[in-house]
Order: C-alpha cells, then structure tokens, then sequence
C-alpha cells in the first residue's frame, strides 16, 4: 500500500482551530438541489438528530459527514454534483451541532449507533459514505462497524489518529497540541469561542481563506461555509470542544482493522490535515483506494464532488 510520508509536515493537531464563521441565516441557504434543510428524527435515547437532504430525491443514498466545526449545511455545496451524479445526499449533524442534541462522553464508535437508527427511520437499507476532515474518523468508524449496510465509504481531507505522526519537526509542535486539546479543554473552549464571537460580525470579504485559498477564494463558496460553521455552533462550542478532545485521544479502534470499501481522497496542498496524515490513513486500512490531487487544498471536496459521487453511485449499484 502506501508508506509513511517523512517530509516535513505536521498533522491535524497542530494546525490552527479553523475560524471561519459568520451569522447563520439558513433561509437563504436554499441550492437548486436540495431537498430539505431542517429536519430531525427522535432517537432511542431521547436525543434530536438532525439532517438535510439534497440531490435526487431517487437516487443512491449518501451520508455525508461534516467537518469541524460545522453542520449540514455543508453539504449545500455539494447539492448540484449529487443531482448530477443522482445521489439522494443526505448530510447529519453529528451531536452537539446544528440541530443535534450533546452527548456526553461520546466516542467515535457511538456515532454508527446514532447513523444506523436514520438510516433505518428513513427505511434506507443500504447506504454509502463521505466524510470530510473531522467527518473523516466518523466515516472509518462506521467503515469498522456498519458491514454489509455500508457500501462504500470516502473519506475526504480526513483527519488521522494522534499516531499519524508525519515528521520529527512537527513532532513537538503536534504534541504539544494534543495536550492542549486533551488535558485543557477550557483553552480550545475560549479559543472556539472568540473565533465564533469574532468572525460572527465580519464582512464576507474578512473571513480568512486560510484552510483553502483556492477554494475560499470563491466569495459563494465563502458565504456557504460562513453559514455552515455558524449553524454548527447553534448549541454553542462544546460539540467543537468536545470534537477535539476525541481527536486528541488515543482512538477506540485501528484503522487496521477496517474491512470495507474505503476511497481516500486528499489535496496535496491541504493546509489543515497534510496530505501526509492522508497517506498514513490509507496505508494503514487494508486495500483501501487513494486519490492524492497535486493543486488541491482542504476543500478539495468542493471540486470534486462529481468523481467521488459517481465512484460511490457504481460501488453502491
């Protein structure tokens, strides 16, 4: 498969909290694509779901799992390709964002639970998967646990376990990150919080393009992501807080372990999960598929929603 990049890269932990959040006003949220914007579902412990779905309401069902922080409403951008590539996309805030309840203590193994009684109110039997940067460890946990109800999954921008090492430069810089996430949560609370309060009030044009240039550079897809984070942080922060704080542990499962269908996809210029963190991940899951792209960045998935719909569309036919 593929080996351990050395060059001199750091992963997620050490990159900066994204900080790209502005007023959500979800009724101008509306694409030509989509479907529905603000729908719940009841699970069995009492918790609100939320979800949005987009595309073709007859097509191959599509989970899609959202960065972090963000929401459903990520998935607006994505609304065109999957009408194009006749996907029924269906995107879920994962707990403690946008219209989803917290859930304390949660792990990265609760969230296939939490997928598979949707899937089931929505009388879908089987299903493919996009996850993209924090959705990312959620999709390969589902990879893990869904068997035959997954037909495939990508993972997009994905970040990687705290093992995902990719350089002794970074090595320091990366620990000491983790710390700050796992052991002083009140830090990446303020954090989060200021860059929530910040950003809230600023022009479009002020929003910093940093996790991707190329992408952001777009002053639609700018506002679209604006949206998406703030409705995220509907709840507040501590979905995000305690978003981190997961990808700061030490993982509740290999990745070694997967026995799927997995496509990774990654930007070789991504500036918040280096492509690096994308080869550890698909060396280390068996006979997984990899696409790295030479001029792409972290939202990468932006342009090429259309190749990984049809990919998923044909595994799922």
């Amino acid at each position: 498969m593929f080996g351990r990049d050395k060059a001199s890269e750091t992963n997620l932990y050490s990159a900066a909290i994204p900080t790209i959040a502005v007023r959500a006003n979800v009724a101008t949220t509306r694409a030509p694509a989509a479907i529905a914007h603000e729908l719940t579902v009841r699970l069995h412990d009492g918790r609100a779901l939320g979800y949005a779905e987009f595309g073709d309401r007859a097509g191959t069902p599509v989970f899609y799992f959202h960065g972090t922080p963000g929401s459903r409403l990520e998935a607006t951008l994505l609304a065109d390709a999957a009408s194009r590539q006749h996907i029924r996309l269906i995107a879920v805030d994962r707990p403690g964002f946008g219209l989803s309840d917290f859930l304390p203590k949660r792990r990265f193994s609760d969230w296939p639970g939490d997928l598979l009684e949707l899937a089931d109110a929505l009388r879908i039997d089987r299903f493919g998967i996009v996850g993209l940067s924090g959705g990312g460890p959620h999709a390969a946990a589902c990879a893990l646990k869904l068997g035959d109800r997954m037909t495939a999954a990508a993972i997009v921008s994905g970040a990687g376990p705290p093992e995902a090492i990719v350089s002794e430069k970074g090595m320091v810089r990366r620990l000491i990150s983790r710390f700050v996430m796992r052991f002083a949560p009140a830090t990446t609370r303020i954090s989060l919080w200021f860059a929530e309060q910040g950003l809230r009030h600023l022009p479009a044009w002020a929003i910093t393009r940093f996790p991707d240039p190329k992408v952001l550079g777009r002053s639609a897809v700018r506002k679209a992501f604006q949206r998406d984070v703030v409705e995220g942080f509907r709840h507040g922060v501590r979905g995000a807080v305690a978003e981190y704080h997961l990808f700061a542990r030490n993982w509740e499962f290999r990745l070694e372990e997967i026995d799927a269908d997995v496509h990774v996809w990654h930007g070789e210029k991504d500036r918040v999960v280096p492509v690096a963190v994308g080869r550890y991940v698909a060396g280390a899951i068996p006979n997984a598929g990899a696409t790295f792209v030479s001029d792409a960045g972290h939202l990468m998935i932006v342009d090429i929603a259309d190749d990984v719909f049809a990919e998923l569309r044909q595994q799922g036919g």
